[in-house]
């Protein structure tokens, strides 16, 4: 990450404007309450809805902090030691005059109305809010989780952060976050927000800063020795985003005469707003591109139980960003803590939800093995990460048959630097440009549920990996073949129809360029158009195995750049292929990631529990035996430290064929003994323990409920 500062830039008007800037030479700024500088929107008592009252700075209440003889704290950061710059900002006292009791001023003052309505021109109900005149304008490379304010005030009384962007996401210019209470006023009292941990509503472009207080009692300052009075003296800090790597080549090739079965990848890549788009969403049950007007990524959102991905280890840092629509009602914890858009079309009511693809376009060679693609990185989706989305450029729609491939879960990478996770083999993939993306379920049909439970998200840093095979012959040394692969998936449910979705699509020429004819060796299963290669079944249909070879004759080919250039090009080898058929609907399981676990804690329910489409019950089976075993229906017993591996079956019935197995890791640790002394009670005490007990079974941490 690169340092960043707020610089005073003053604007040809003389009006400042007070910009993040990144680079060498950028300084904090540092600001504090003055009254030339800060504005409030308390009315007069005798015209509430009248101008705003005047800020005085000569008056002192006698119990307020000198800040002439006062300095910043020793946890006020770089501001430490340091003396405090400012004035109290305050309205004076109507009933307390000059010099009485101590106070100091030139009084007495109007009586000011300090019960914020909002109807009246406040900006926070039952609060007066004093707001610094200058904008905060930030750039678009500033990570806005990473803005810090930082050094002391005093706060009579109860006061909040108060941050209004002059524009969000979602286009609301009336939105006001505020967070960060402060209290305090007989000693300077430290000002410590960080963004990391708190969404205060900073957005890029122009915003304005100020504090929210609440005066005791809501009472105006006709309240004889209650006067609202507001010190501050603080800096502003953040840093720059890490622009993402640049991808050198996106040409997935193997270099000439490499021997087959030699590794190949190109990458990474790292999801970003800039490089992804939101393609695809299932809105309503539908299936619908993402056209004008087109809803839009963001990579500033973080739903606070994502992982902050700038706040990684040394040495798994990464460039990826949390991709997302963000919400229309952030929680206080969400990063940047603004509304987003309204959005639809998150969740998945069949195979494919919600597809995030990569602007970019991969072209893989044809020296490149096309069933041997795969992802290897880092990933984690909120809250389902489901299929790789692959449409080649020759194709006229996306490869359809799902597959769940990628992993799950929200709080962390699956997947290390060292260590990372690997796909199974993509299909989809033709020779040339294809439009790869990642397909998630976000759990809910809208991005409006209260207190920003309706996140959904992707990261990922990933390397597009293959094995090289020869090139195909070429056609001028008399030779030919058929790129005639096997299907996947390799079973086809006879209750989608009588036409097999055989994908991919069976070729209609060679390379040479001749035309392809297919037969089938199972005409008691299947037939096939024998220059489509489209494959029928028969009526009825019968379970069985569905076999068809691809044949292309003998001829003679001619040169396209020399006529002359006559060759004869002896028959391809025939290719045969085969599809499984079944009377049998298909299904599949959903298995989320799991929590990690403690050893002592014992045995354990498996959570959240595995589900097939179907609704047919999933079995479990252990697949580390020495770590931990599982029951049937799910419940896990620990036996030592390591990585529990379970996996979720479900074996069919008369109706639906068995589904493929998924799996999910479950990290077993040891808790530290923690051995108390207990003391003998008397009946009194066990009388009261039994009661705090019985109040403590009540209460337990509950995991995020998606459908709230």
């Amino acid at each position: 990450m690169l340092s960043i500062a707020l610089l005073a830039m003053s604007a040809a008007s003389g009006v400042q404007a007070a910009q993040l800037m990144c680079g060498p030479g950028a300084t904090p700024l540092r600001i504090s309450t003055a009254k030339a500088t800060w504005s409030a929107d308390a009315r007069y008592v005798s015209a509430p809805t009248g101008a705003a009252a005047a800020i005085v700075d000569d008056y002192k209440w006698r119990g307020w902090f000198n800040p002439t003889t006062s300095t910043h704290p020793a946890s006020a950061g770089a501001l430490a030691g340091q003396p405090l710059q400012g004035n109290w900002l305050s309205f004076g006292d109507a009933q307390f005059p000059t010099g009485a009791a101590g106070n100091t001023g030139t009084g007495p003052y109007p009586a000011v109305i300090t019960d914020g309505n909002v109807a009246n021109g406040a900006l926070v109900a039952r609060r007066v809010s004093f707001t610094y005149n200058e904008k905060i304008t930030i750039g678009p490379n500033v990570d806005l989780s990473s803005i810090k304010l930082t050094g002391s005030g005093g706060f009579d009384d109860s006061t909040d952060l108060l941050v209004k962007p002059d524009t969000t996401p979602s286009g609301a210019t009336d939105w006001i976050r505020t967070s960060a209470s402060f209290g305090g006023f007989g000693a300077p009292s430290l000002i410590s927000v960080d963004g990391n941990n708190t969404g205060m509503g900073f957005y890029y472009g122009d915003n304005t800063i100020g504090f929210a207080v609440v005066n005791t009692g809501y009472a105006p300052t006709t309240s004889a020795g209650n006067p609202t009075g507001l010190f501050a003296d603080f800096q502003i800090t953040a840093d720059c985003l890490t622009e993402p790597e640049p991808v050198a080549s996106a040409v997935l090739s193997c270099a000439p005469d490499v021997a087959d079965g030699t590794p190949v990848e190109i990458g990474p890549f790292f999801t970003n707003a800039r490089d992804w788009k939101w393609a695809m969403r299932t809105d309503s049950g539908a299936l619908v591109e993402n056209t004008a007007p087109e809803q839009p990524l963001f990579d500033d959102y973080k739903y606070r139980s994502w992982f902050n991905p700038a706040k990684l280890a040394a040495g798994q840092e990464t460039s990826a960003r949390w991709i997302s629509p963000g919400t229309t009602s952030p929680g206080t914890a969400d990063l940047p803590g603004v509304p987003y858009p309204a959005a639809t079309g998150q969740t998945k009511p069949g195979y494919y939800g919600s597809v995030f693809t990569m602007n970019q376009a991969i072209t893989v060679a044809d020296n490149v093995d096309l069933d041997s693609i795969k992802l290897k990185g880092r990933f984690a989706f909120d809250d389902t990460g489901d299929s790789v989305y692959v449409k080649p450029a020759t194709a006229a729609s996306y490869y359809t048959p799902f597959k769940h491939l990628l992993p799950d879960g929200y709080g962390g990478f699956t997947g290390s630097v060292a260590s990372p996770f690997t796909t199974a083999a993509i299909p989809g993939f033709e020779v040339g440009d294809n439009t790869i993306g990642l397909v998630l379920d976000g759990g809910q049909l809208r991005n409006d549920c209260s207190n920003g439970l309706c996140a959904m998200g992707a990261i990922a840093e990933f390397k597009v990996t293959a094995t090289c095979k020869a090139p195909a012959p070429d056609p001028a040394t008399g030779t030919q073949t058929i790129n005639f692969r096997a299907p996947n998936p390799g079973v086809y449910s006879a209750t989608s129809g009588p036409t097999v979705a055989w994908s991919p699509a069976p070729p209609l020429t060679s390379s040479a360029g001749f035309a392809v004819t297919y037969s089938t060796s199972t005409p008691e299963v299947c037939s096939v158009n024998a220059s489509t290669g489209v494959v029928t079944l028969v009526n009825p249909a019968v379970a069985g195995n569905c076999t068809i070879t691809a044949n292309a004759a003998a001829g003679t080919w001619t040169d396209p750049n020399d006529s002359t250039h006559v060759v004869n090009v002896s028959a391809a080898p025939s290719v045969t292929q085969t599809m499984e058929i079944t009377l049998l609907k298909t299904q599949e399981i959903t298995f989320l990631a799991q929590e990690s676990r403690k050893v002592p804690d014992g045995a354990f329910a498996v959570d959240p529990a595995a589900q097939a489409d179907s609704q047919l019950p999933v079995v479990y089976t252990s697949l580390t035996q020495s770590i931990c075993s599982v029951t049937s229906d799910g419940t896990v017993t620990p036996k030592r430290n390591g990585v529990c591996t379970i996996a979720a079956d479900q074996p069919g019935n008369a109706e639906y064929a068995a589904a493929e197995r998924v799996t999910q890791d479950i990290a077993l640790t040891d808790a530290p003994m923690v051995i108390t002394q207990v003391p003998t009670l008397d009946i009194l005490g066990l009388s009261l323990l039994s009661l705090l007990g019985a109040g403590a079974g009540g209460l337990a941490l509950r995991r995020r409920k998606r459908a709230e």
